[in-house]
């Protein structure tokens, strides 16, 4: 009996996924964030230094940190149309628990004054998120930022907070799929800042362009190829 529940182990632990064929997968999901533009339209994209402790934190996560500023007549005449947007995807799930707004924006001295679920069409898709408004006071001037911030599941969806991406970090099968987060964030001074519409208009601009990177983490064929080829050589 001992030896039976032996081998049903043994047979059990052939069928988990190992890290490795997870690859095929994040090469495609690597090489479409990185294809995001720096050019969507009228706005202008420079990359901005990740900090070496966020590094530290995601593992090496595949990454971008991105000013966009509006060179439209508009935006010449308005300095604060101007948005950051951040795209980053780990190989585990488990990695990115710890990278969220709740925490990251307070860690550094930010206070959270809201948490809004909101949802936005950007094309063809819906995206379920939140929107935090954090506040801060540096050498007698208030500083304010809104971030839109939704995070993404393989193979799950787009979710709205980190729950989902906890679940997926407790499931074997699921986590070395990793998980994506995209924020677009918007500073300003003193209640400068951009109205609510302008704020979603803006998004809805970036994000438009970022759709086929979000796409490629939400698709999972590329591991089922993979194992599906595999399974055929050996079989032949």
């Amino acid at each position: 009996m001992s030896l039976a529940m032996l081998a049903g182990i043994v047979a059990e632990n052939r069928t988990y996924l190992k890290a490795e064929q997870f690859e095929p997968y994040h090469q495609v999901v690597k090489e479409a964030i990185e294809s995001i533009p720096y050019g969507i339209g009228s706005w202008i994209g420079k990359d901005e230094p990740v900090p070496e402790a966020a590094m530290a934190l995601l593992k090496q996560p595949v990454i971008i940190s991105r000013r966009y500023v509006d060179t439209s007549p508009r935006g010449m005449q308005e300095p604060n149309r101007t948005a950051s947007l951040l795209f980053v995807q780990c190989k585990q799930s488990a990695d990115m628990v710890g990278h969220y707004p709740p925490n990251c924006y307070r860690t550094h001295g930010n206070e959270m004054v809201a948490a809004i679920e909101r949802d936005w069409m950007v094309d063809d898709m819906k995206i379920t998120g939140m929107e935090y408004r954090f506040e801060r006071r540096v050498e007698g001037q208030k500083l304010y930022k809104t971030v839109y911030n939704f995070l993404l599941v393989p193979g799950k969806g787009i979710k709205r907070d980190m729950e989902g991406v906890k679940a997926s970090a407790e499931d074997y099968q699921q986590r070395y799929y990793g998980a994506a987060q995209v924020q677009v964030v918007f500073n300003s001074i003193d209640g400068d800042g951009l109205s609510t519409k302008d704020r979603d208009e803006i998004f809805q601009t970036l994000i438009s362009k970022a759709l086929p990177a979000i796409k490629a983490v939400l698709d999972t064929s590329p591991v089922s190829r993979t194992l599906g080829r595999k399974q055929l050589a050996s079989r032949s």
